[in-house]
């Protein structure tokens, strides 16, 4: 792995956006000075799938793909993550192997802290500790909803979903608040087949028949997202029918 170091950003300014929003400035500027800012290529494995935890990652610039390679040989995409987001905690908390592969995708930065000084970092102040866990049930609950979508809701709408999200057009608990907006997922078509346990062929299907509707492009390697309100309709149908509901607002009566 090609590692360069770099000295331009401000790492206050990412914790502050990141994990440590809201703590007070001397524990952000120590948590700034005792970790390190790395970029790497894309394509660059940051971490692999069952290598012993050696620190805690937050994103500075770029993105992290992270998959699972199935027993075929195949690269299941988890998920995608940009900046200001963080990982590694899991391994760090546990002291079990890493869970999934994490990729560069792109050039991208990270502000590294060893796994020593995470540690000091929590025992120094242990308000860490509550914000992680409290982060950690978000999360957990996130992940209970994807499972009970996958049981029961139709393909369309658990690919819009996934769209928005990844997008990071619609709220998900599996992102950090202060994600910025794109209107684009660098997926391919077979990675999101792999993300939902569907078939390319299925999901190309729906993808050509939105393109075809105006509400998504799909390009080289990724997809854009043209409208939005769309495929938030396909995504939350429920919502879409609430407000069909609503009762109108009655006209003031004239005086």
């Amino acid at each position: 792995m090609v590692i360069r170091l770099v000295h331009e950003i401000d790492k206050c300014a990412l914790l502050r956006m990141s994990w440590l929003s809201g703590f007070p400035e001397d524990v952000i500027a120590d948590a700034a000075a005792s970790g390190n800012l790395r970029t790497v290529d894309d394509g660059t494995l940051l971490h692999a799938r069952g290598a012993e935890a050696d620190g805690f990652y937050t994103i500075a610039a770029g993105s992290v793909r992270f998959a699972r390679t199935t027993e075929d040989g195949h690269a299941t995409t988890i998920g995608v993550l940009d900046a200001p987001s963080w990982f590694g905690e899991i391994s760090l908390f546990d002291g079990l192997p890493r869970s999934h592969d994490g990729y560069a995708l792109g050039t991208t930065t990270v502000l590294f802290h060893t796994r020593s000084e995470f540690k000091r970092l929590l025992d120094t102040y242990p308000a860490i500790y509550e914000r992680f866990a409290k982060m950690l049930c978000l999360r957990l609950r996130a992940t209970f909803d994807l499972v009970e979508e996958a049981a029961v809701a139709p393909l369309q709408q658990r690919l819009a979903r996934r769209l928005l999200e990844l997008a990071h057009m619609h709220p998900s608990l599996l992102d950090s608040p202060g994600t910025t907006r794109v209107r684009e997922v660098p997926l391919t078509q077979e990675e999101l087949g792999h993300l939902l346990g569907k078939s390319r062929q299925s999901i190309s299907k729906l993808l050509q028949t939105w393109e075809q509707s105006g509400l998504i492009q799909t390009k080289y390697g990724r997809i854009s997202i043209r409208q939005p309100d769309g495929l938030r309709k396909i995504a939350f149908p429920e919502l879409a029918s609430a407000r069909t509901r609503r009762p109108a607002r009655r006209p003031k009566e004239a005086t």
